[in-house]
C-alpha cells in the first residue's frame, strides 16, 4: 500500500468477461476508481507474482471512502513493470480509464484462461497508456 496499514481486504470474484471493473462493490462499499481517485503507483514483484495498482483518492475532505485503495493481481505473469507517477510528469496517466478481463489468442483461437488457469485483465489510462496481464485472482486492499 501507498502508506499505512491494510483494514480490509477483499478476493473479488471472477468478473465477467469485458466488464469495466474500475467501479467496485464490495458488500457496500462502493470504490469508483476512474471518477474519485488517482493512480499513484504500478509495482510488479516476480517473486511473489503480484500486481499491485495503488490508488489515492482525489478529494479528501468527505469520508464516503478509503482514502487508499490497492488493487492486487494474484499469481501474475509479467515480465517486468515498475511505474511510480509523479505530479510533473505522469500528470495525464493517473486517471484509470478501463479495467477488464478479457479473452486473448492461444493458438488458432481465442481462449478465456491460459493453462494455469489465469485470465488475461487489460488496464489502460486516459492518457493511453495501456496494460496486459495474466492474473489467477484480483484482491482489492482497503
Amino acid at each position: 500500500m501507498t502508506s499505512g496499514k491494510i483494514k480490509r481486504k477483499f478476493s473479488l470474484p471472477q468478473s465477467e468477461l469485458f466488464k469495466n471493473d474500475a467501479a467496485i462493490d464490495l458488500d457496500g462499499i462502493y470504490l469508483d476508481l476512474h471518477n474519485d481517485y488517482d493512480c499513484v503507483r504500478l509495482a510488479y514483484n516476480a517473486a511473489s507474482s503480484e500486481f499491485r495498482l495503488n490508488f489515492k483518492r482525489i478529494d479528501l475532505e468527505t469520508d464516503l471512502n478509503y482514502d487508499l485503495v490497492e488493487l492486487v493481481f494474484i499469481d501474475t505473469v509479467m515480465e517486468t513493470c515498475l511505474l511510480v507517477f509523479d505530479e510533473d510528469f505522469f500528470a495525464e496517466i493517473k486517471t484509470i480509464d478501463l479495467l477488464y478481463r478479457g479473452r486473448f489468442e492461444k493458438g488458432n483461437e481465442l481462449a478465456e484462461f491460459d493453462s494455469s488457469g489465469r485470465s488475461l485483465y487489460y488496464i489502460s489510462f486516459y492518457s493511453g497508456l495501456e496494460l496486459k496481464v495474466f492474473a489467477r485472482a484480483l484482491e482489492v486492499e482497503l
